[in-house]
C-alpha cells in the first residue's frame, strides 16, 4: 500500500539539477580497461548495480518535524565507485518500461553529479528544501509539475540525460520566495520551451570480441514540455520536424531490414562513421491543474530501433556514441543520451549471457536461463543469479545455468547472473517484469455468532435449564444450578455458535422450582440472565424473574433471536486470498451509511515495501469483523478488497432480520 505526498509545490516534484556542458557527436570511443577504478551511473545500471528509489526523509522544517518522500536513494553494489558524471534524467514511468500504473509512478528527477562509494548509497535531497538550508546535498530537482511524489517507488533507469538548456537553469541555484527559486525557474523553462530528451539502451553489453556480434539498439526521445490553456503562456512548445540522430561507428554496421523505421538520412562522415538521421514530430505535454496527479505527465515518446552488427573487438570497455536530439535540425544537438558501454572480457574469461528479457505473475515463478553464456577455451561453467539486481545472490554458485526464481511482488528491474570458468567472473543482466495480481475475495458471508452465558441469582440450590433452538433443532443446552454466592461466580457459559440469520434462533429458559430443595422462603424470587457474547467481546444481556409462586413464569423464550443479533452486532466473514505477499486493505461498507477499514499486513507488522520479494506468498487472511444496526433493514454490505499495489476485488453479501 503506497501513500500519496500532498505535498506543495515547494516539497512535492522531481526535478533534477545538473551542470554539463555540451555534448559533440562521437564517432569512435577509446577502448579502456575491462577492470576501470570507477563505471558510469548509466554502465552500472546496464549491469543491475544500482537501484535508485524515492524515499521519505524526516526533517526540521519551520520548527515543525515533517516526514516527506523527499529523499531519492542510490544504492549501489559495484566494486568500484559509480559516477553521476553528468546530470542524470530520471523518469518514472520510463517510456521503454512497462504500462504506466499510478501506483508505480512517481516525480521525473534530475540527479546532481556525484559519486556514489563503491558497495555504498548517497541520498539526494528535493533540492528546493536544499537551497532553503532544511536537507542537506546532494540536491535533486522535479521536471513534472503536475505529478506528485510517492516514497518506495523504483526508478527503471534509461540513458537519459538533462538537456543542455535546462543545465544553467537548475545550476542557477537561489531561493527568493516561493514564485522566485530555481525550482520555479525550472517549470517556467518546461513552459516556455521545447525541451526533448533522448535515452539509448542497451546501457551495456557484453560481447565475445568476435566480429558479427549483434545489439539491439533502442532510441527513444520525449518532448517534457508542457503546454497548459490555465497560464496565460501562448509561446509553441512542440517540436515539428526535429532531427534524432545516431551514429555508426567506424568499422560497425546495421543489420540488413532491422530498422523498426529506416532513416530519413544516411550520411558518410570522414571517418567512415555514419550518422543516422529520423525527422520526427514531438508534441508537448499538454496538462491542467485539474488533472489528477497520481496519473502520469501524458507525454508522447518516439522510439526508433535496429540491430547494430560489430567488428573484431579487442578486449577492454568501448563506449558507443551518443545518440541525440537536434530540435531546430540547425545542426547543433541540444541533447544527448548517455554512452552506451560495450564489454570485451580479456581472453579466457567467459562470456556471461542472462537470455530474456522474461516476464511474469507475482506469486508465480520464472524460468531464467543463462545456457547462452559461453567459455572461449571451453572451460566448464558454474553459474549463480540474483533475481533483483540488489547485489545479493540469491543462488549458490551450480552447473546449471537456469533457476526457477520466485517473485513475490510485482516487480519491474533486472536479474544479473555471474558466470565463471574458475578463473575468471564474468556478468549479465536481462530485464525482468513481474506482474500484479488482483487479490480475492474467496468467499464472505454474515452470521450470527455467540456464545450464551446463564446467570442467577435468588433461592439457593434451584436450577435452571437454557436450551438453544433454530429451525434445524436444539443448537446447544446447559443446566445451571444456584450456589451460595455472586451470580458471575457461578455462571455458566456455551462454546461459540453459528448460524444463520434465517435458521430463527431462539434461547428457551426452564425453571423448575418444585424438585429443589427447600431452602426458606417458598415465596423466592430468582433473577436470571442470558448474556450474548459477541467475537468482538461485546455484550447484551437479557433479563427475566422467575417466582416460586407464579408457574406461568417458569418458561420464558426468546422466540426469534435475529432482530437481537441484528441490533447487537451481525458477524461478517470474509476469506482472503493474494498470489504474492501484498498487504490487504479490506474496506466494509455496511449499507447503513457506515463503514470499517481492516489492515492486513503481510509480515504481521508494518507496510510492505515496494517491490519487496519473500514473506509469505500466497497470502490468505480471514477477516472478522462485527457491526450492529439502528432498523431491520435489508442491508446489502459491501466488501472492497485492496493489495498494497493497487489490485482491486469486490463481493456483496445481503443482510435480513428474516
Amino acid at each position: 500500500m503506497r501513500d500519496f505526498s500532498s505535498m506543495s509545490a515547494a516539497v512535492l516534484l522531481l526535478v533534477g539539477a545538473v551542470v554539463v556542458a555540451g555534448v559533440a557527436p562521437m564517432f569512435r570511443s577509446p577502448i579502456r580497461s575491462d577492470s576501470p577504478e570507477s563505471m558510469s551511473l548509466w554502465e552500472a545500471a546496464g549491469r543491475g548495480l544500482v537501484t535508485v528509489t524515492v524515499v521519505n526523509e524526516t526533517y526540521d522544517r519551520n520548527g515543525e518535524m515533517v516526514t516527506l518522500p523527499v529523499g531519492i536513494e542510490v544504492n549501489s553494489s559495484a566494486e568500484v565507485p559509480v559516477e553521476v558524471s553528468e546530470e542524470a534524467l530520471l523518469m518514472s514511468p520510463h517510456p521503454l518500461g512497462s504500462p504506466p500504473d499510478p501506483l508505480h509512478t512517481t516525480q521525473d528527477a534530475v540527479l546532481t553529479v556525484r559519486t556514489i562509494p563503491a558497495g555504498g548509497s548517497v541520498l539526494y535531497s528535493y533540492g528546493e528544501e536544499v537551497i532553503q538550508g532544511y536537507l542537506s546535498e546532494p540536491a535533486w530537482w522535479c521536471s513534472e509539475e503536475f505529478q506528485f511524489v510517492q516514497a518506495d517507488v523504483a526508478f527503471r533507469i534509461g540513458g537519459e540525460t538533462l538537456p543542455f538548456a535546462l543545465r544553467p537553469v537548475v545550476g542557477h541555484e537561489h531561493y527568493d520566495g516561493p514564485g522566485d527559486n530555481t525550482q520555479t525557474d525550472v517549470w517556467t523553462h518546461l513552459r516556455t520551451q521545447a525541451t526533448v530528451v533522448v535515452g539509448k539502451e542497451p546501457l551495456w553489453t557484453q560481447l565475445d570480441g568476435s566480429a558479427g556480434q549483434t545489439i539491439d539498439v533502442t532510441i527513444d526521445a520525449t518532448n517534457i514540455a508542457v503546454f497548459t490553456f490555465e497560464d496565460g503562456i501562448t509561446n509553441d512548445v512542440n517540436v515539428t520536424h526535429g532531427a534524432i540522430e545516431d551514429d555508426v561507428p567506424a568499422g560497425w554496421s546495421v543489420k540488413g531490414g532491422s530498422y523498426s523505421t529506416p532513416p530519413d538520412e544516411i550520411v558518410e562522415n570522414g571517418d567512415h562513421s555514419h550518422t543516422l538521421r529520423w525527422f520526427v514530430d514531438l508534441p508537448a505535454a499538454l496538462e491542467s491543474d485539474s488533472n489528477d496527479p497520481t496519473d502520469p505527465t501524458p507525454y508522447e515518446t518516439v522510439t526508433r530501433s535496429y540491430t547494430l552488427v560489430s567488428p573484431a573487438l579487442d578486449a577492454g570497455v568501448i563506449d558507443l556514441p551518443r545518440a541525440r536530439s537536434d530540435i531546430d535540425s540547425d545542426g547543433s544537438a541540444d541533447a544527448a543520451s548517455a554512452p552506451p558501454a560495450v564489454e570485451v572480457p580479456s581472453t579466457g574469461a567467459p562470456i556471461a549471457n542472462a537470455g530474456g528479457p522474461y516476464s511474469g505473475r507475482e506469486g508465480g515463478m520464472v524460468h531464467l536461463d543463462a545456457s547462452g553464456s559461453s567459455d572461449p577455451e571451453g572451460d566448464p561453467l558454474q553459474f549463480r543469479w540474483d533475481f533483483t539486481g540488489d547485489g545479493t545472490f540469491d543462488t549458490d554458485w551450480s552447473s546449471s545455468p537456469a533457476v526457477d526464481a520466485g517473485y513475490t511482488d510485482d516487480f519491474s528491474g533486472t536479474a544479473v547472473v555471474e558466470v565463471t570458468d574458475g578463473s575468471h567472473v564474468a556478468s549479465a543482466s536481462a530485464m525482468v517484469t513481474i506482474a500484479n495480481v488482483d487479490p480475492e475475495i474467496r468467499r464472505i458471508d454474515a452470521v450470527a455468532q455467540a456464545s450464551f452465558r446463564i446467570e442467577m441469582a435468588g433461592e439457593k440450590w434451584h436450577d435452571l435449564n437454557f436450551t438453544l433452538s433454530s429451525d434445524s433443532g436444539v443448537v446447544t443446552s446447559m443446566d445451571l444450578v444456584r450456589h451460595p454466592g455472586g451470580p458471575r461466580t457461578q455462571a455458566n457459559t456455551t462454546k461459540t455458535v453459528t448460524f444463520s440469520l434465517t435458521e430463527h434462533p431462539s434461547a428457551t429458559l426452564l425453571y423448575t422450582p418444585q424438585d429443589d430443595p427447600v431452602n426458606g422462603r417458598p415465596s423466592g424470587d430468582n433473577p436470571a440472565w442470558v448474556v450474548l457474547i459477541l467475537p468482538d467481546g461485546q455484550e447484551r444481556r437479557m433479563s427475566h424473574n422467575f417466582n416460586t409462586q407464579h408457574p406461568a413464569t417458569w418458561t420464558w423464550s426468546a422466540d426469534d433471536l435475529a432482530a437481537s443479533f441484528l441490533r447487537t452486532g451481525i458477524t461478517f466473514r470474509a476469506g482472503l486470498h493474494d498470489a504474492g505477499s501484498d498487504d490487504l486493505l479490506a474496506t466494509w461498507e455496511f449499507g447503513d451509511g457506515t463503514s470499517a477499514i481492516q489492515t492486513f499486513y503481510n509480515d504481521g507488522v508494518g507496510a510492505d515495501p515496494a517491490q519487496s520479494q519473500g514473506g509469505r506468498a500466497p497470502f490468505d487472511m480471514a477477516a472478522v469483523l462485527v457491526h450492529g444496526y439502528t432498523t431491520e433493514g435489508p442491508f446489502v454490505v459491501t466488501l472492497t478488497l485492496q493489495d498494497d499495489d493497487g489490485g482491486l476485488a469486490t463481493a456483496i453479501v445481503s443482510v435480513d432480520s428474516g
